[in-house]
């Protein structure tokens, strides 16, 4: 791989194992560019998943995102089979984890979706060094992709425009937000993901799980007792330990 910096495998190295295994990120470099954090993220994502990922995902879809981590669009990156779980799941808070109400949307091998339903995305921001948090660092480590949780897959509506997505933990809302507050809602969100992924050469295959951005944010995974309500769409609940 190609890249202004030395040592660019030894840190993709270093990355997957901290990915893998729940550990730090090693010091991110300060030169780092969005096109070598894709080249980059593509050698850290064939580490970590052995090659074969279970899906695609939107990150940073809201300008306040894009504000906060200082870039100007959104971001694509990868989902590891490893990381799916089932409603109903208990994990641990740890610092880093974080959690997002998403709609998942899977494709058939030309990226028609055949279904959509909730999920609800734990990334984990694990950097070394508060300076390293950024849009550019998030982007090599595709978003902070760890864990999630998919909820029930049903037909896709012809308009999400009436869908919310309400996170609540211990009785108490933490967030609500329409689910096209995410590149317009699943389906332009879609059409986004599959552009973008054609364009960065990332593999779009039967049965990918296409999860569309994050709808009232993003927060941290604080201990509790969580139910997330998508309404018609249905619910997804969980515990953090």
């Amino acid at each position: 791989m190609a890249s202004s910096w030395s040592n660019a495998e030894g840190l993709a190295g270093a990355m997957a194992v901290a990915i893998r295994n729940g550990g730090t990120l090693p010091k991110m470099p300060a030169n780092l560019g969005i096109e070598e954090a894709y080249a980059l993220q593509k050698t850290v994502v064939a580490a970590v998943s052995g090659g074969s990922v279970a899906g695609l995902k939107a990150g940073l879809t809201a300008a306040a995102a894009q504000a906060q981590f200082g870039v100007s669009h959104p971001l694509i990156g990868s989902l590891y089979k490893q990381g799916r779980m089932a409603p109903g799941v208990s994990f641990a808070s740890a610092p880093g984890v974080m959690l997002e109400c998403e709609i998942g949307v899977v494709i058939d091998e030309r990226g028609v979706p055949q279904s959509a339903g909730p999920v609800i995305e734990v990334p984990r921001m694990a950097f070394a060094d508060s300076e390293d948090v950024n849009g550019v660092n998030l982007l090599a480590c595709s978003i902070a992709a760890d864990r999630y949780i998919v909820g029930t897959q049903l037909p896709m509506l012809a308009s999400y425009a009436e869908i919310e997505a309400r996170l609540i933990r211990d009785g108490q809302t933490v967030s609500a937000a329409p689910a096209t507050e995410a590149l317009g809602g699943p389906g332009p969100a879609v059409e986004w993901i599959l552009r973008e992924a054609r364009l960065r050469g990332l593999p779009i295959a039967e049965g990918m799980l296409l999860i569309t951005g994050a709808i009232g944010g993003i927060h941290p995974a604080e201990p509790g007792s969580y139910r997330a309500d998508y309404g018609v769409l249905g619910s997804i609940e969980f515990t953090v330990t």
